[in-house]
C-alpha cells in the first residue's frame, strides 16, 4: 500500500514468481526423495474422512467444493495421504473449476477417495500422460502448477499400496479415484 503505484504490479509479479519457484523446488525435492526411497512410510490408524475434511479446511477450500465423507479407518501414512488428497483436490479446483466434489467412502472393493468435477475434461490422447512428470494437458497454461503434482500423488499412492484411476470426457468432466488395497501390508 505504501509502495508507489508503478511498482505495485511488478512487485506482485515478482512475489508470484518466487512462490512458483518455491513450489517447484519443494516438488522437485519430494520427487527426488521418492526416487531415492529415503522417506519411510509411517503407518498409523487414520480416519480417511477426517483427514480429507482437515486437508480441505486447512487450505481454505471448504466453500469451493462439495464434500461427502463417512468414517473409513485405514492403516496408512497420514502425511503421504494428505499430500495425495491435496494434489488431487487442488488439481480439480485449478483445472476442473466447476462443481468439484470429494467423496470418501468404502464399497465392495475397498476404501476410496473420489475427486470429480464438471469442468472441461481431458483429451483422450492426454490421459495416458497425466501422471508423467512435468506433463501439462493444457500446453498453453503457465499457471501455478509445476507439472509434478499428479506424479507425486501416484508415487505416494503406490508406496501406500494404493492406486489412482482417472476417467475424463471432454465437455463432461473428470474423476480421479484413489483406492487402497485391503489385503496388502504397507512397506
Amino acid at each position: 500500500e505504501r509502495m508507489p503505484p508503478e511498482a505495485q504490479r511488478p512487485a506482485e509479479l515478482l512475489v508470484a514468481d518466487v512462490s512458483r519457484l518455491r513450489d517447484l523446488v519443494e516438488d522437485l525435492m519430494e520427487i527426488s526423495r521418492l526416487d531415492a526411497g529415503t522417506q519411510p512410510v509411517r503407518p498409523e490408524q487414520v480416519d480417511l474422512g477426517s483427514l480429507v475434511t482437515s486437508a480441505v479446511s486447512a487450505r481454505g477450500w471448504r466453500e469451493r467444493l462439495r464434500l461427502e465423507t463417512e468414517e473409513v479407518v485405514i492403516t496408512s501414512d497420514p502425511r503421504r495421504l494428505e499430500r495425495i488428497v491435496a494434489n488431487l483436490i487442488g488439481n480439480a479446483l485449478e483445472h476442473g473449476g466447476r462443481d468439484v466434489s470429494v467423496r470418501v467412502a468404502r464399497d465392495g472393493i475397498g476404501p476410496f477417495v473420489e475427486v470429480s468435477d464438471r469442468g472441461p475434461g481431458i483429451a483422450r490422447e492426454d490421459l495416458p500422460h497425466l501422471f508423467d512428470r512435468f506433463f501439462k494437458a493444457d500446453r498453453s497454461r503457465s499457471g501455478r502448477g509445476t507439472g509434478l503434482g499428479l506424479a507425486i500423488a501416484l508415487e505416494n499412492a503406490r508406496l501406500l499400496n494404493g492406486e489412482i484411476d482417472v476417467w475424463s470426457e471432454p465437455g463432461v468432466g473428470t474423476r480421479f479415484t484413489l483406492r487402497f488395497a485391503v489385503t496388502k501390508p504397507l512397506h
